[in-house]
C-alpha cells in the first residue's frame, strides 16, 4: 500500500509540474513495443505521432491523439512481419496507421487512466491506456484483442490478448 500511495504522489508531483499544457513528446526516441500473449510474439511499431495535452487541475480538459504506422511493425522474423502487411491481417495499403484518441481521463490508484478510442484496420474499439509520469516522460500501457479488428482472429477471444507498453520520452 505504501508503494502504491508513493507511486500515486510522486506521479503528481511530477505531473503538477506540467499543469495545463500540451507536452513536448521527443516523438524519434519514443518506443511502442507490444506481446501477443498466445503467440508468445513480440514486437514494435515506430512512426509515433502524438498531440498531448494534459491539465492537472482538470483532468476533463485533457487530449491524447496518436498513431503509429502499421508499415513498420516488425517481430525479428521477415516472413511474418511480411504477412502482417497483407490484407488477411493489417492491411497495410488499405489502412497504414493504427491510432487512439481519447474522450475522457481519470485519476486511478495505477495512475492516468485515458480512455478512448482504438482504430486498427478501420474498426473501432474503446479501451483504456494507463499512463505514469516518470522525471523523463510518460509510460504507457493497454491491452487490445486481435479478434476486435479482424486481424489473425482466435478461435477463443482470451487467446487473441495483445498487451502494448509506450514510451514518451519529453524533449
Amino acid at each position: 500500500m505504501k508503494t502504491i500511495l508513493a507511486t500515486i504522489i510522486s506521479s503528481l508531483l511530477i505531473i503538477s509540474n506540467l499543469n495545463s499544457q500540451e507536452l513536448n513528446i521527443n516523438t524519434k526516441k519514443a518506443n511502442v513495443s507490444f506481446e501477443f500473449v498466445s503467440e508468445q510474439t513480440r514486437g514494435t511499431v515506430s512512426g509515433l505521432e502524438a498531440k498531448i495535452v494534459l491539465n492537472t487541475d482538470d483532468l476533463s480538459k485533457s487530449s491524447i491523439e496518436g498513431s503509429v504506422d502499421v508499415t513498420t511493425l516488425t517481430t525479428s522474423n521477415k516472413m511474418r512481419d511480411e504477412h502482417l502487411q497483407k490484407a488477411d491481417m493489417f492491411d497495410a495499403k488499405k489502412h497504414p496507421k493504427m491510432t487512439f484518441k481519447s474522450n475522457s481521463f481519470v485519476q486511478t490508484e495505477s495512475g492516468i487512466k485515458a480512455h478512448g478510442t482504438v482504430r486498427i484496420k478501420g474498426k473501432e474499439k474503446e479501451t483504456d491506456f494507463i499512463f505514469k509520469a516518470t522525471k523523463t516522460g510518460l509510460i504507457g500501457s493497454m491491452t487490445v484483442y486481435t479478434n476486435d479488428f479482424n486481424v489473425f482472429p482466435k478461435a477463443k477471444r482470451k487467446d487473441s490478448k495483445v498487451n502494448i507498453k509506450i514510451n514518451l520520452p519529453f524533449k
